[in-house]
């Protein structure tokens, strides 16, 4: 039996419906000055006016990479994602993150647990060079059984610096940054087939990568059109940089054993592990072409895994082999 996603329990196309239609409903008053937002080609992260700079803000958890975590005593690490799946959305917009806070749901108090959580969440925030200034905690028996995770993560970006998507072109260079795993998605079909070998384990519960002082400092360096942080739905996320162009990748990076492990396994197509993974790639870059060299440089510098992987064409959509 070939798996999929849907079949194991997330249906991304029911969900991508269901966001449309939350936020069909946020069309509300909005402030003037401070506080107005500001549109974007990419939503990464919602941005709004604060000084000569924008307030950027985004929120997300782990979702059920917690529960194999938990399995694998393996919760030390658990609030590096959290921290993680926040301030690279963060980046993708051009501002740095500066404040994390979480929200821990409990079904019973449970002080080694938060301890644990704590220990990761201080050590994401260092690694993305942002202040931890709170968080909350509910013990919520009635709704929750065992815990829940997430946070939310503010920066901060000038004006001029803001990373919108507007100056994507057709020539572009696409940069791909590796992953350290599966990161924190596709974590309901990772389940459904893991059968309890702990060298595999180890890989799938690898915290997600932090490219935050990564970014940072290739921002420094070359002029950046447009990032992607690749989560939940994979590929499909780098045509968030602008829809309007096509993203041709025809040299990938490569894919990690964890990957390929789980395709065999679950006998799960091509398109279905592209389109429910990252495979390797954490983060795409989009810059001109004439700054490929200079910024593989950078990167290799503060220890990334990079490579070229493709370019940016006029079109829509995503080329890569296995979509075919």
């Amino acid at each position: 039996m070939a798996h999929t996603y849907a079949e194991a329990g997330v249906d991304i196309d029911a969900s991508n419906r269901a966001t449309a239609a939350l936020v069909a409903q946020l069309k509300g008053p909005a402030r003037e000055g401070d506080g107005a937002p500001i549109t974007l080609e990419n939503g990464f992260a919602g941005l709004v006016q604060l000084g000569d700079g924008a307030l950027a803000i985004c929120t997300d958890g782990v979702g059920t990479k917690l529960l194999l975590a938990r399995e694998l005593g393996n919760l030390d690490t658990v609030g590096i994602d959290c921290v993680a799946m926040n301030v690279n959305d963060l980046i993708c917009v051009g501002a740095e993150p500066l404040s994390f806070v979480n929200y821990v749901a409990l079904e019973e108090p449970d002080a080694e647990l938060m301890a644990q959580l704590g220990a990761g969440l201080a050590e994401g925030c260092r690694q993305a060079n942002c202040t931890l200034s709170g968080g909350e905690t509910a013990v919520v028996p009635e709704l929750v059984h065992g815990f829940d995770l997430a946070g939310t993560a503010v920066g901060w970006v000038a004006r001029g610096d803001i990373i919108d998507g507007s100056r994507v072109a057709d020539g572009d260079a696409l940069i791909g940054l590796a992953s350290s795993g599966p990161h924190s998605n596709g974590y309901t079909l990772i389940r459904r087939l893991f059968d309890g070998d702990p060298a595999l384990g180890a890989q799938l519960v690898a915290p997600t990568r932090i490219y935050v002082q990564s970014v940072l400092a290739l921002l420094g360096a070359v002029e950046v059109h447009a990032l992607a942080h690749v989560t939940g739905g994979g590929l499909e996320n780098l045509p968030r940089m602008n829809p309007g162009f096509r993203y041709v990748i025809d040299n990938p990076l490569p894919v990690p054993e964890a990957f390929d492990w789980l395709q065999r396994k679950g006998k799960i197509t091509p398109a279905e592990m592209y389109r429910t993974f990252n495979m390797g790639l954490g983060m795409a870059v989009a810059g001109a072409g004439g700054d490929g060299d200079r910024a593989l440089e950078v990167l290799k510098q503060v220890g990334e895994t990079v490579q070229v992987i493709g370019c940016v064409t006029a079109g829509e959509g995503v080329a890569h082999a296995a979509l075919e």
